[in-house]
C-alpha cells in the first residue's frame, strides 16, 4: 500500500485562494456602443454621413473659393447648341450675356473656369457646386424637420399614452385626421396664397424655402413618432418604477419627465434616423414637381428638375443627384437598421 505524504510546501499550494478574476462594469451607452460597431453596414453608413455633413457644410464653400465662382454663377458657355456640357469641361469664366458672343477681353481678364461635373442646365450652372449646395438643403430640411416632427410627436404621444382617458381620445383622434389629411392639396393652396412669404422666412441662417419645408413636414409628419410613443409609455405606466414615483408624492409631469421620457430615448433615436431619410425623399419630391424649393437656390430636387429634357443625352444630369439621394436615404435607413439593434438588449455581445 502507498501512502502519500504532502510536504509543507505542497500544502501551501494547495490552501492559497485563487486569484480574484477582475470583472469590468459596462454601462448601457457603452454595451450600446459594442453592438453598434460591430455592425459593420451601420458603421460604414454612419462614416458616409459623417462625410456627406462635411462635405456639404465645409466642403462647399471650400470648393467654390477655389473654383472662382458660386453655385448660381451662369456661364451661357457650358451650353453647346443647347446642350450643358458634359463633365471635367473647361469653359469661359466671364459672367454670360444672354445671346451675346463672349467679348475678346472678357476672356482675357476671367480666364477659364473647369464643371467639374458639367453644368446642370441650359444656363450652365455649375453642377458640381450646385450638387454640394444642395446637399446643405436636403440636410436642414431633413434635419430640421424630423426636430419638429418627433418634438410634437413625443409630447402628443406621452401625453396621450400616460394620462388616457379623454385625452388619449383627443390625441388619438388628431393623429387619424392628420395621417388621412391631402396634405399635398394643402401644400398646393399653401403655396399659392403665402408661399413668397414663407419661403422667405429664412430666420438669419436657413436657405430660401428650407423653413417652408421643414414647417410642413413638422405639422404633418409628427402622427407616426406619436403613435410608436403612445405604445411605449402605455406599457410603461403600469411597472413598478412608476407606480413607486406616485407613491412618493411625484407629480405627473415629473414622473412624464424623469421617469417615461429616459426610456423612450432609444426609440427616439432610431425612428428619427429614419425619418431624416423620409424627409430627404419629401423634399426631392417636392422640388422636382416645383412646389418646393425654387431656382436659383440649390437642391437635390430642383436639379432632378432638369433631368427629363436631357436623359437621353444628358445622363449626368439625372445621375448625379438620382445617386446623392440615393446613397443618402440608404445610408440613414441602414444607420437606422443597426442603432435598432444595438438599443435591443437581447443583442448578444
Amino acid at each position: 500500500m502507498t501512502v502519500r505524504v504532502d510536504t509543507p510546501a505542497a500544502l501551501d499550494v494547495a490552501a492559497a485562494p485563487a486569484a480574484p478574476v477582475t470583472v469590468k462594469a459596462r454601462g448601457y451607452w457603452e454595451l450600446v456602443w459594442i453592438r453598434f460597431r460591430r455592425d459593420r453596414l451601420a458603421m460604414v453608413s454612419f462614416g458616409f454621413i459623417i462625410f456627406l455633413f462635411a462635405t456639404a457644410f465645409a466642403g462647399a464653400p471650400i470648393a467654390a473659393h477655389f473654383l472662382g465662382h458660386g453655385p448660381n454663377a451662369l456661364f451661357g458657355y457650358g451650353v453647346h447648341d443647347f446642350v450643358p456640357v458634359g463633365p471635367w469641361s473647361h469653359i469661359s469664366a466671364a459672367p454670360y450675356f444672354a445671346g451675346d458672343q463672349i467679348p475678346q477681353f472678357l476672356q482675357k481678364q476671367y480666364g477659364n473656369t473647369t464643371l467639374v461635373l458639367g453644368a446642370s442646365d441650359q444656363n450652365g450652372s455649375d453642377m458640381f457646386l450646385r450638387l454640394l449646395y444642395g446637399a446643405q438643403v436636403s440636410l436642414e430640411v431633413g434635419i430640421f424637420a424630423t426636430l419638429g416632427s418627433v418634438s410634437l410627436g413625443v409630447l402628443m404621444g406621452l401625453t396621450g399614452g400616460y394620462f388616457r382617458g379623454w385625452i388619449d381620445t383627443v390625441v388619438s383622434r388628431m393623429i387619424e385626421v392628420v395621417m388621412v389629411f391631402p396634405y399635398l392639396l394643402f401644400i398646393i393652396a399653401l403655396r399659392i396664397v403665402a408661399g413668397d412669404k414663407l419661403n422667405s422666412v429664412t430666420l438669419g441662417f436657413l436657405p430660401h424655402g428650407v423653413f417652408t419645408l421643414a414647417l410642413i413636414f413638422s405639422v404633418f409628419g409628427w402622427f407616426y413618432p406619436a403613435r410608436i410613443m403612445r405604445g411605449v409609455v402605455l406599457s410603461l405606466r403600469e411597472k413598478e418604477f412608476v407606480e413607486a414615483a406616485r407613491m412618493t408624492g411625484a407629480s405627473d409631469w415629473r414622473i412624464m419627465r424623469s421617469h417615461l421620457l429616459p426610456h423612450l430615448v432609444a426609440p427616439i433615436i432610431v425612428y428619427s434616423t429614419i425619418l431624416i431619410a423620409q424627409n430627404i425623399l419629401g423634399e426631392a419630391g417636392l422640388s422636382f414637381l416645383g412646389l418646393g424649393i425654387d431656382p436659383p437656390q440649390a437642391s437635390w430636387g430642383n436639379l432632378l428638375a432638369n433631368a427629363p429634357q436631357f436623359y437621353q443625352t444628358d445622363v449626368w444630369i439625372l445621375l448625379f443627384p438620382g445617386l446623392a439621394i440615393l446613397f443618402t436615404t440608404i445610408a440613414f435607413n441602414l444607420l437606422g437598421d443597426g442603432l435598432r439593434d444595438a438599443f435591443d438588449p437581447r443583442g448578444m455581445l
